[in-house]
């Protein structure tokens, strides 16, 4: 069940520094994703062709990075579903460079949502079917922790509006934007850890605040509507 994506790092994807960044790494991994559960049956154009208007969003993600590949360098992104629980389905990604050495490992929840309501969908037996108790969980069985945005004076901070070109297959903001924003004020795009967490989507021409905050060795962030409504949370560490 293990699905297996080519991609060659373009110029375009690439700091500064001729890297590939964190968010070129996560539209690595949602479309590997993508490609193994077409692959597996159970993608969002697998539930349209069977009449169901519904698509997977991701909740969480947690990167750790060894190393970023460099500008034309081959990443291999190896991705398997590892099971979930009524509601959640979480899924492993393993990185490789064209010697086959580790770049990073990733590890990912998600939810099914009517598209229509936008309300949360239970998910179909199948898609925990297609686990293999082979694959070895990369980050363990649950590497995602609870963390809180820490009460810092004197956040970096700035604002988007959301533009009709952030805006994805499930007629919202696609997941990696919010991770553009979020690293924007902080200067950091190849963070060696990164966990965030996913809460509420923004539709075009919402507008959104995004601060950071150093603490314990670690920066915190926080992607917001007007209200203080948060969007996303996340933490990043060198």
């Amino acid at each position: 069940m293990r699905g297996k994506t080519v991609f060659k790092v373009r110029s375009y994807e690439c700091g500064a520094d001729s890297r590939a960044t964190l968010p070129t790494i996560c539209n690595y991994l949602q479309e590997a994703a993508s490609v193994n559960a077409e692959h597996l049956g159970f993608s969002k154009s697998d539930f349209d062709s069977a009449g169901e208007n519904i698509s997977w969003v991701l909740t969480r993600l947690v990167v750790k990075m060894d190393r970023y590949p460099m500008w034309e360098d081959e990443v291999t992104v190896e991705t398997f579903p590892r099971g979930g629980r009524r509601i959640v389905a979480w899924r492993d990604f393993e990185l490789k460079d064209s010697d086959g050495k580790r770049l990073g490992v990733a590890s990912s929840e998600w939810m099914l949502i009517d598209l229509a309501t936008r309300k949360v969908v239970k998910i179909p037996e199948a898609v925990f079917d297609a686990a293999d108790p082979a694959d070895t969980p990369l980050l363990g069985e649950m590497p995602f922790t609870k963390f809180k945005f820490p009460d810092v004076a004197g956040m970096p901070a700035c604002s988007f509006r959301a533009q009709k070109s952030h805006i994805d297959m499930n007629g919202h903001v696609n997941n990696v934007h919010y991770i553009e924003w979020m690293l924007e004020p902080c200067g950091d795009a190849c963070p060696a850890h990164a966990e965030v967490v996913f809460r509420s989507e923004t539709l075009a021409g919402d507008e959104v605040r995004v601060e950071c905050a150093a603490a314990d060795g670690r920066t915190y962030h926080r992607v917001f509507a007007p209200d203080g409504h948060d969007h996303v949370v996340a933490v990043t560490s060198p």
